[in-house]
Parts: C-alpha cells; sequence; structure tokens
C-alpha cells in the first residue's frame, strides 16, 4: 500500500486528498468504502479510474477483499517490518531482535487499550459471525459454585456437565479430564467435541 500512496502522490498529484483514498482503502463495510471513494473520485477522476480498473479494488481495499484482511494493508510482511524499523537497519542484529519484540509489545498493548476503551466497536464480518456464535454458545451454558470453593465451578451445558478448577488448571467432562496452563482466573475454556 505504502507503494501504491507513493505513486499516487507522485505521478497523479493527488497528496493533498490521499486521506480520502486511506479512508476508502482502510473502510471495513462497501458502504463507509463508496462514500470515501466517491468523495476522492469528483476529486481526482483519472485517478480513481486507474484505481479501479487497472490495478482493482481486491488488491487495495479491506472492503472488497475477498477474505479477512482485519487491519493488515499489505500481504508482504517483509514490506511491513522494513517501514517500521528504518531507523534500526544499522544497529547489530541482537539489537534488531529487541526492538522488533519492542515494537510490537508497544503496539499490541496500543491495540489492547483500544479496544477497552472504544463502545461501539465495529469487527470484519467473519469475525463478528465468530464473535456471535461463540456468544450464543456461551448463553447456554450456565455456572454455578455449588462447592463454595473460589478456584472450583461447574458448568452445566445442553448436552453435559463439566466441572472446572482454575488452581489445578484442568476440567473435568465425565470421565475424561482436559488440562491445561491456566494463566489468570479470567482465562477461558473451550472443548470442542
Amino acid at each position: 500500500m505504502r507503494h501504491l500512496v507513493e505513486n499516487l502522490r507522485v505521478n497523479h498529484q493527488c497528496g493533498d486528498s490521499l486521506y480520502l483514498y486511506y479512508n476508502a482503502a482502510k473502510a471495513y463495510f462497501l458502504e463507509e468504502f463508496n462514500d470515501h471513494f466517491l468523495k476522492f473520485k469528483d476529486k481526482y477522476p483519472e485517478t480513481t479510474f486507474v484505481l479501479e480498473h487497472d490495478i482493482s479494488f481486491e488488491k487495495w481495499s479491506r472492503a472488497h477483499f475477498p477474505s479477512n484482511r482485519y487491519d493488515v494493508m499489505t500481504t508482504n510482511i517483509s514490506e511491513s517490518l522494513n517501514a517500521m524499523l528504518i531507523d534500526e537497519r544499522e544497529y547489530p542484529v541482537t539489537s534488531i531482535f529487541n526492538s522488533i519484540a519492542k515494537r510490537f509489545g508497544e503496539l499490541f498493548r496500543e491495540r489492547h487499550a483500544y479496544v477497552l476503551k472504544s463502545k461501539g466497536n465495529k469487527m470484519v464480518p467473519a469475525a463478528e459471525r465468530i464473535a456471535r456464535k461463540k456468544m450464543i454458545e456461551g448463553d447456554s451454558l450456565y455456572v454455578e459454585n455449588i462447592t463454595r470453593d473460589e478456584n472450583q465451578f461447574t458448568v452445566f451445558g445442553a448436552s453435559s456437565t463439566s466441572t472446572v478448577n482454575l488452581l489445578e488448571s484442568h476440567v473435568l467432562v465425565g470421565n475424561m479430564t482436559w488440562s491445561s496452563t491456566v494463566h489468570s482466573r479470567n482465562d477461558c475454556f473451550e472443548i470442542e467435541a
């Protein structure tokens, strides 16, 4: 996407309105995409003809991308890392690895904070379907603390009853025990039959 933006800025002289292109490219929904793209098309009809017919929407637009793109706007991971680590290229390799770990940690913390503070969070349609399915499945479960132990709960489902022990990191379903590493009391267990 960076190369395409540079091409638009240099060869099509539309640097002052690139925000319209960015908004169209990053839109998740077709209606939002169409709004931004039509504004861009009003200002630069020749440029939008190239974007629409020569390049095609599927290559640069989230809304038209046939698969799940989420927030990744390039398919080339080396392009993304090069753009992110442009200053660190001159450092020793170990420093570059430390910088990569630090940058990814910062990105994850920023995105986590953004998701937590935003109320009207939009998800891509595929993620929304998965979340809706999991919420419906979760609505059919009933959790009871029968033993009054803070770490042991009984989960009643449509077809089975399970005992979850958070301290011992295991789930007892019928005669079978499923174990996992539990990092906190907020971890979720998913058992598929």
